[in-house]
């Protein structure tokens, strides 16, 4: 019996890994991601952080830095993860109660839970009106129809499926990740190739090397300077992606030993570099068609990326679809996530504040919820209207700086201090 289970506990859970791994490219590869708008603004055009980061143009080091994002990313969500799977705690508020708590003598515990719970609220703002405006730009630029009027069309979309695909989303998370995984392979690989064998990429990387070129001799900066930059996007783009942490600490539960945890982190960090990757490498072979449609207020870059490479007229229009299909899935996976998110909270806290029968509360959590979300997608739908380059380089580069105080240094000290394995051979799952 001690044998079987010493073996139990270091076998791969496979199911295991493919559930995380699908949850964990979903919410990674949001409208964003998908749209193009995210890599565009931190790897190449980004447009400063209220003058604490220069606005540069980044050739080569463009290509690089999703494996920098990638690094991160895979080192401190094994460790905090490993830390929330060997201490059980799986609410991110006992998680930072916890985590905080081994350093400093603990003070840093309770403001890092503050900071985080500021950081999560402003969270669920912006991700759903980047959602909105994603798919509102989508809908603008292969219609015509206004800006306003788009994310108007799609704020009723979402109150709808809000209201009544939750489960539908939850239940087919999987499925909705194949879907986005397909549609991006179908639209990125083909244009790769295209754009590499015609020489596009490489003549578009001259371009960009040009204008880095110009501006060192103008005395803007230099290549180490300008390398430093792009590292500092590299993680701000990291940052972005870990500052939802608390989701992924609820999913710790699903653990029962390293090596699974180790299996899942992994895959889902590969499955979301490769995928980052192909879109920097098509937005390079873009650049020029990039650039002037960033300039003319465009924001759905992949959609370029489309209408100016591979294919004859018809094939185009079914990338194209495919496209907009990851684009809405990514929306909607996003959306409905953090929506329902923003109703379990308040109405929890509501019915802690009140201390109301828990049997009241769930007979009114219908109607509760309905009144939220209409809330809620009214207050987004006018955040959205900033626009989605705005809410990028703004909104998550905020949420990302956040992320620096609330995780990425409490996870290296944590390292650096180490902490005892569970007792995994006794560990079962609790979700």
């Amino acid at each position: 019996m001690g044998n079987s289970a010493a073996n139990s506990s270091n076998n791969v859970d496979w199911k295991t890994v493919l559930v995380f791994v699908s949850i964990a490219f979903s919410s990674q590869c949001g409208g964003g991601f998908a749209s193009g708008s995210t890599p565009w603004t931190y790897f190449f055009r980004n447009t400063g952080f209220y003058g604490m980061l220069p606005v540069v143009v980044q050739p080569y080091f463009c290509l690089f830095m999703p494996f920098v994002v990638a690094a991160i990313n895979c080192f401190i969500i094994y460790f905090f993860m490993k830390f929330a799977m060997d201490f059980r705690t799986f609410d991110y508020g006992n998680f930072l109660k916890k985590y905080g708590s081994r350093f400093c003598g603990g003070i840093f515990a309770k403001p890092m839970q503050y900071i985080y719970e500021f950081n999560f609220n402003w969270l669920l703002i912006v991700c759903m009106a980047l959602a909105y405006s994603t798919s509102g730009s989508a809908l603008q630029e292969l219609t015509g129809i206004p800006y306003l009027a788009s994310t108007f069309i799609i704020g009723i979309i979402m109150f709808v499926l809000c209201m009544k695909g939750t489960d539908l989303v939850r239940k087919n998370a999987v499925f909705m990740s194949a879907v986005i995984f397909i549609a991006l392979v179908a639209v990125h690989i083909p244009n790769i190739i295209f754009n590499v064998a015609s020489g596009r990429l490489a003549a578009e990387m001259g371009i960009m090397s040009e204008l880095m070129n110009h501006d060192i001799a103008a005395g803007v900066g230099s290549h180490v300077k300008y390398l430093l930059v792009a590292l500092c996007w590299a993680y701000i783009f990291s940052g972005q992606n870990l500052a939802g942490f608390g989701a992924y600490v609820n999913h710790a539960q699903l653990f029962t030993n390293k090596k699974t945890l180790r299996w899942a982190v992994v895959l889902s960090v590969i499955a979301n570099w490769a995928f980052l990757e192909m879109n920097v490498l098509n937005l390079a072979s873009n650049y020029s068609a990039v650039y002037d449609g960033w300039s003319s207020g465009k924001a759905v870059y992949t959609i370029l990326v489309v209408q100016n490479g591979v294919g004859s007229g018809a094939v185009k229009a079914v990338l194209l679809t495919l496209i907009t299909i990851a684009i809405f899935f990514a929306t909607i996976s996003t959306a409905i996530n953090y929506a329902q998110g923003f109703n379990d909270r308040i109405l929890n806290w509501y019915q802690k504040y009140k201390n109301e029968d828990p049997k009241v509360s769930e007979e009114k959590r219908n109607k509760r919820g309905a009144v939220l979300t209409l809330a809620y997608v009214i207050l987004t739908w006018a955040v959205a209207q900033m626009g989605l380059t705005a809410l990028v380089s703004k909104g998550l580069t905020f949420a990302s700086i956040i992320t620096l105080f609330t995780l990425i240094f409490p996870t290296i000290i944590n390292v650096v201090m180490t902490w005892p394995d569970a007792d995994y051979a006794k560990l079962k799952k609790e979700k």
